[in-house]
């Protein structure tokens, strides 16, 4: 079990017996509920789901076609161009990832499809690479789905592409042609795994045509969404509280909450404060690449579009979740949207001097700044949790 996977654990473990408190409490009180909270609470989700999850979702496919293409063209014409192209699209495929995972709830989830865990599993288990890498030489993209997620993946793709921050020297791959095999199966799970969160949240029959051909390259991939029918077309189950919520359309609206404390917290204490405590490079996610704050950036701009509806501030929703926390508690919402952009300034400055964390954790530099971004994360942990609390 990795830190992450374990860390998620705990989380969700307590974010459980929060939600069955307010389940519990919801059913006692159901005769003094308002009736119109569900037609907001709708309004909500539907803004929630079809301006915020779903287009994410969308442009993580996309981006992983892109990365999909690029990598075959690496591999058919092995050049400089090529290999910074490939080492590109991961990059935009990696930064739509990272703007999902304040939603990493229902298909995603490890009691769902555990999308999350084979796509981005980490700290990277190396030597188990290395070992797959030259016992599998000529393995195959199904065969890489069935592997461990320690060793497939977007941090696997990103070690084979990678150095130091740059795209890999080409003829170091060159000169490895197991790895240029075990990257193209590798790439192709890994668009396999984006390409299923999709199908799952909107439903397969809605996906665009070239997605319904990939998503069907691979009959693993489709039995196992058809293994777990109560995570197809999942925008419909969570926008009108159905399916696993059983009705309760507030239990749904919590998981907007309950996802956006679950990843700040995540990235406060265990993307952060772990590796920098244990002095521990390995453990910094993404840093191959030198992108592990800009990950991290992304995390809380997950949070915010959650929050606020939209993609990026040119895209609010006139209804969002921050809609509801501003009618019951102004001050809520004022502190939630406050303690969002402190996040993202503290983060940023963890670089000051132009360092990427990976740097700040090998030379233990820059410590104040660590320190003032985790105990930022952790309030807005705690914010998201006291807003969950007050949905009737």
């Amino acid at each position: 079990m990795t830190t992450r996977i374990f860390f998620r654990n705990v989380v969700r473990g307590i974010l459980s017996l929060v939600l069955i408190a307010g389940l519990v409490s919801c059913e006692d009180d159901n005769n003094n509920k308002n009736p119109n909270n569900d037609t907001l609470y709708k309004d909500i989700l539907n803004n929630y789901v079809e301006t915020t999850v779903v287009p994410t979702y969308k442009k993580l496919a996309e981006a992983s076609l892109v990365m999909r293409s690029t990598t075959r063209e690496l591999k058919n014409n092995p050049t400089a161009t090529t290999m910074k192209a490939a080492a590109d699209a991961w990059m935009a495929a990696r930064i739509e990832w990272e703007l999902s995972e304040a939603f990493l709830f229902g298909p995603v989830g490890e009691h769902a499809l555990n999308i999350d865990a084979h796509i981005d599993s980490w700290p990277l288990e190396l030597n188990d690479i290395l070992q797959s890498i030259n016992s599998g030489a000529n393995i195959t993209g199904k065969e890489a789905w069935l592997l461990e997620p320690e060793v497939i993946g977007f941090h696997v793709t990103e070690y084979l592409l990678y150095r130091e921050g740059k795209a890999r020297p080409v003829e170091d791959l060159i000169a490895k042609p197991a790895e240029f095999n075990y990257l193209v199966a590798a790439t192709d799970a890994l668009v396999w795994d984006c390409v299923l969160a999709y199908a799952a949240w909107i439903g397969e029959s809605n996906l665009p045509s070239d997605m319904k051909s990939v998503f069907r390259e691979n009959q693993d991939i489709v039995n196992h969404l058809e293994e777990n029918p109560d995570f197809k077309n999942f925008s419909q189950t969570l926008k009108n509280g159905a399916g696993i919520y059983k009705g309760n359309i507030s239990s749904a609206l919590g998981e907007i909450a309950g996802g956006a404390a679950e990843i700040a917290g995540e990235v406060g204490a265990t993307k952060i404060a772990s590796p920098y405590e244990g002095q521990k490079v390995e453990d910094v996610e993404s840093w191959y690449s030198w992108h592990s704050l800009d990950d991290y950036t992304n995390n809380i701009l997950s949070i915010k579009n959650a929050y606020l509806g939209g993609l990026n501030d040119n895209s609010r929703t006139s209804v969002s979740f921050s809609t509801y926390v501003a009618r019951v508690n102004p001050t809520l919402d004022k502190q939630i949207k406050e303690k969002i952009e402190d996040c993202l300034v503290k983060i940023a400055a963890i670089g000051t001097g132009g360092k990427s964390f990976y740097e700040v954790v090998k030379t233990q530099t820059n410590k104040a700044q660590v320190e003032a971004a985790v105990d930022a994360c952790s309030e807005l942990e705690s914010a998201f949790k006291t807003a969950q609390s007050i949905i009737e």
